[in-house]
């Protein structure tokens, strides 16, 4: 268990101002917080997966089976609201902006134009770990587009990002977090979108041959070190 003691020698070890000091252990108080957040949420996606029920889950929560679907199940919407966009860095922010134009003829946002965003975005790790790890060149793109030929192609009014979507995207802030990483890289976004597994993405990326586990190893040993603060690919 995290004590007290451990975390005041933390932050006092980082600076001698007072002020930095206070300002540091806001920013910790903060981690924190979200680190239990996902801490929990990985064991609720443990037990959906085991077979436990939501209302299973709500009794262990010590909430009803509605407010455990509600905090845990991601809902279709326009908007992204977890993380705050300020934490992603400026490659991920073009593959999102990327993905909605992918998505403009299709119903919603899915995992497959995030996909497609993470592959354009050619300078960042993710689409470098998809090329190493594909069974064949451009094979992953290959696939994702025979997929979207499939779908009809009318834009509707308002354009939400699927469940999948918006859980691949919580699920790479897991994956940053898992890393010791405060910025969410188009890696994470990659490792998340994998751990997606109902998503059509993750479909298509185990078909060419990117796993979850293989893409970690690789992102792992390219940004192996202490952990960072500063965005990443």
């Amino acid at each position: 268990m995290i004590q007290l003691t451990d975390l005041i020698a933390t932050v006092a070890g980082e600076a001698d101002d007072v002020l930095v000091r206070l300002t540091r252990a806001v920013e910790l108080s903060g981690q924190l917080s979200e680190l239990g957040d996902h801490l929990v949420g990985h064991f609720v996606d443990e037990a959906r997966r085991g077979g436990a029920s939501w209302a299973e889950i709500g009794e262990s929560l010590g909430v009803t089976k509605q407010a455990a679907q509600k905090r845990f199940v991601p809902k279709e919407s326009p908007e992204l609201t977890k993380p705050s966009m300020d934490r992603y860095t400026q490659r991920s922010r073009r593959v999102i902006a990327l993905a909605r134009h992918h998505a403009r003829f299709s119903e919603r946002i899915g995992t497959e134009h995030l996909l497609l965003g993470l592959l354009d975005e050619s300078g960042g790790l993710a689409a470098k770990t998809i090329a190493k790890l594909e069974s064949g060149d451009g094979s992953t793109r290959l696939a994702v587009l025979h997929r979207l030929d499939a779908e009809p192609r009318q834009r509707p009014d308002k354009q939400p990002y699927s469940t999948h979507c918006k859980k691949s995207l919580e699920l790479a802030v897991r994956e940053a977090l898992r890393m010791g990483h405060m910025f969410i890289g188009t890696e994470h976004i990659l490792l998340g979108v994998l751990l997606a597994e109902g998503g059509t993405a993750a479909a298509v990326l185990n078909a060419t041959g990117v796993t979850h586990a293989a893409a970690a190893r690789h992102v792992e040993s390219v940004v192996s070190g202490p952990p960072q603060a500063l965005p990443g690919a």
